[in-house]
């Protein structure tokens, strides 16, 4: 029968045999699991997530539009200017749009080319006038524009599908993005 000094000697060499077997997994070949446990909160899947959800949502019910093509501008903050999530956060809204085919989308370069040319600004308070310049020399139906706002807990992303002939919202969605240290610097910067 074992005694309570000599379980103690042999948990403690369990553990540090256990303790020297994980570091040797970890340096030499790490497994599946290790990698979901360190995963970072917030990598380029997590933002793409978060785009298929939010073009998921503002893509649904909308056949009786008739949209053809698209124009994706980049999200703003809440100074109307462009941060580089901004940037980041619209392609992947145009990635996930092409991906899944639901409307042809302006390339961006063309893009900001029209937004010069007709002497506007990245915003997400566009009038009508401006929205149906935009859409006729783009040649294109709807416009899907958005604004990035840090909350404190987290940042609040919103899109919006516009009618290019009315102007009116066709659909909007909200997502919550991790306000991660990265993910605020992103913001900060233009």
């Amino acid at each position: 029968m074992a005694t309570p000094q000599s379980r103690t000697v042999l948990y403690i060499s369990l553990l540090a045999m256990l303790v020297v077997l994980a570091g040797c997994e970890l340096k030499f070949d790490p497994a599946h699991t290790w990698d979901k446990w360190f995963k970072p909160e917030t990598d380029t899947e997590y933002y793409q997530d978060k785009s298929d959800d939010l073009v998921a949502t503002i893509t649904r019910d909308v056949e009786e539009y008739e949209i053809n093509k698209v124009v994706v501008l980049d999200l703003v903050d809440d100074k109307d200017k462009v941060p580089i999530l901004g940037q980041y956060m619209s392609n992947r809204v145009v990635e996930s749009l092409t991906r899944n085919r639901t409307f042809r989308v302006a390339q961006r370069g063309e893009v900001v080319e029209t937004l010069n040319q007709l002497d506007l600004k990245h915003s997400f308070k566009y009038t009508s006038d401006e929205i149906q310049r935009l859409g006729k020399a783009m040649n294109a139906q709807a416009l899907v524009m958005g604004k990035l706002l840090d909350i404190g807990a987290n940042i609040d992303v919103h899109v919006a599908l516009v009618d290019i002939a009315s102007g009116e919202v066709i659909a909007s969605a909200s997502e919550q993005l991790i306000r991660t240290r990265s993910a605020v610097e992103l913001l900060r910067h233009y």
